[in-house]
């Protein structure tokens, strides 16, 4: 008789064990990753609404990255504007009209005070982050502007600012250093006119007087000229005022006063005649315009040369003195070739904030570019520069008058007129409405990301305390089960019987 082999097996128990087994194994992952799932279709109906939500959360992040970048730059921006309008005010105070004090190369006090305020100026101007310039518009690889000496010094091919100014103050002092005026007499009559049309050098706007017996009479040209008539003799301490225009848009007025003594400062000698009173009164002219021209003239001049140095926005031209020689000019050229270009960087955009922009929302750019030229920026620099590039030395009447004039002039544009602000403050204000804007908008996605994180933390996330039941109760149940297997494997069919 054959007897078959019988093997016992319970199949349904071993399937359920390796279901239980692989349960176990998944919710030991969840508690481990705190993911309810390792792919989307794990999410069931969920997959696609976590998909658009983790999408949205990299934009955001990607926001608020380059929100970060801007708000670095923005941040430093904002501490250099601020330090250039401190060097404004503190330039304005150093720049005395009353403290004439030589020092032994020439200097003044004032000039060398001028001079580290400017450099540092320029210093801050090149500000870069990461090499990222800030100052030089669309060009953020290229440092704006050049080193102080070559500004003021230029090199073999190019003009400094020292050359520039050189050149206007000889065409606007002229040849006879009065101004390019003419002081012809003829018998009774002084006649003071322009020696030509062109924009150099005083331009005569009028005269009034109290002279007795004296006929003014003016002739508005161009060239202009006005003819003051001695028809008679004045009296002793009557006026006459006569009023130059210079270059620089400023006017000037020679005031001369009759006497009966010689020798009177800003006066001229009753003569014998009326003849002889005209010859005296052209000599006291000739000496008051060559003080003027000395003086305010030359100050008016350099801050011309300076303006037309420092004003290149957007690509404008340097105006030079066409020459030489200089002291008969009657036109400026074109002096970009072979003048120094004290800013470097773009010149491209018409509005410096245009220079850099970011796109730190959706539909919302933000513009925070900005130019050393630009005319808050450039004023400044302007106006130091052109007080220190100046020439007092020659500690005459003339160099002390010619101080206080172009301190004054450089004093001008650096102070702040009650009820407005500085350009550079309105540089500062601007950029910190836009840092404002951008710091607002970091906020909104700052809570925009913490809500969306939410929301796929809900989706994706896990119960701790519910997994580690669950996991408690799998386990003792697969214990149960693997006793109740290992039992059934064990029986014989001695065991049986």
């Amino acid at each position: 008789m054959a007897v078959n082999t019988v093997f016992f097996k319970n199949s349904s128990l071993i399937d359920q064990l390796t279901q239980m087994r692989s349960t176990f194994d998944d919710l030991q992952r969840q508690l481990a990753t705190q993911k309810n799932s390792t792919t989307y279709s794990g999410l069931g109906q969920y997959r696609s609404l976590d998909l658009s939500l983790k999408q949205r959360v990299n934009e955001v992040g990607a926001y608020q990255q380059t929100v970060s970048f801007v708000d670095l730059r923005l941040n430093v921006i904002d501490q250099t504007v601020g330090r250039m309008d401190e060097i404004r005010s503190e330039s304005r105070t150093a720049i005395d009209p009353n403290n004439f004090v030589q020092q032994a190369d020439g200097s003044t006090n004032s000039q060398t005070s001028a001079k580290v305020s400017m450099v540092e100026l320029l210093s801050l101007l090149n500000s870069d982050v990461a090499g990222r310039h800030l100052y030089s518009g669309a060009k953020v690889d290229t440092a704006p502007v050049v080193d102080m000496d070559l500004i003021m010094d230029g090199d073999l091919t190019h003009a400094g600012l020292k050359q520039v100014t050189n050149e206007y103050v000889q065409a606007d002092a002229g040849v006879l250093n009065n101004g390019r005026l003419t002081n012809t007499l003829a018998g009774t009559a002084v006649t003071l006119a322009e020696d030509g049309t062109h924009d150099f050098g005083f331009k005569v706007a009028g005269a009034t007087s109290d002279l007795s017996n004296v006929a003014t009479t003016h002739t508005a040209g161009p060239p202009a000229s006005e003819e003051i008539d001695f028809t008679g003799q004045p009296e002793a301490g009557e006026t006459i005022k006569i009023y130059l225009d210079m270059p620089d848009g400023t006017q000037t007025t020679i005031e001369l006063k009759a006497s009966d003594e010689p020798g009177l400062n800003n006066g001229f000698e009753i003569g014998a005649t009326p003849a002889d009173t005209a010859a005296n009164f052209q000599t006291a002219l000739n000496e008051a315009l060559g003080e003027k021209a000395s003086s305010e003239l030359k100050a008016a001049s350099s801050y011309r040369a300076s303006e037309a140095f420092f004003s290149t926005y957007q690509g404008q031209a340097v105006a030079r003195v066409d020459g030489p020689p200089y002291n008969t000019a009657v036109a400026t050229r074109d002096g970009s070739a072979d003048t120094v270009a004290w800013y470097v960087g773009d010149q491209t955009v018409a509005d410096p904030r245009g220079g850099s922009s970011a796109v730190i929302d959706d539909n919302f750019t933000v513009n925070y570019g900005a130019r050393a030229n630009e005319d808050g920026i450039r004023e400044v620099v302007q106006s130091i520069a052109a007080f220190v590039v100046a020439d007092f030395s020659g500690e005459s009447e003339e160099d002390h008058a010619f101080y206080s004039a172009m301190a004054e002039r450089s004093r001008s544009p650096l102070q702040n007129v009650e009820g407005k602000t500085s350009g550079i403050q309105k540089i500062q204000m601007e950029m910190a409405t836009t840092h404002l804007a951008v710091q607002r908008v970091d906020d909104r996605h700052t809570t925009t990301a913490n809500s969306l994180q939410t929301s796929v933390d809900e989706i994706e996330g896990i119960d701790a305390n519910e997994i580690a039941a669950q996991v408690l109760q799998l386990r003792s149940m697969m214990d149960l089960s693997y006793q109740t297997t290992s039992i059934l494997y064990q029986l014989s069919l001695a065991n049986y019987l």
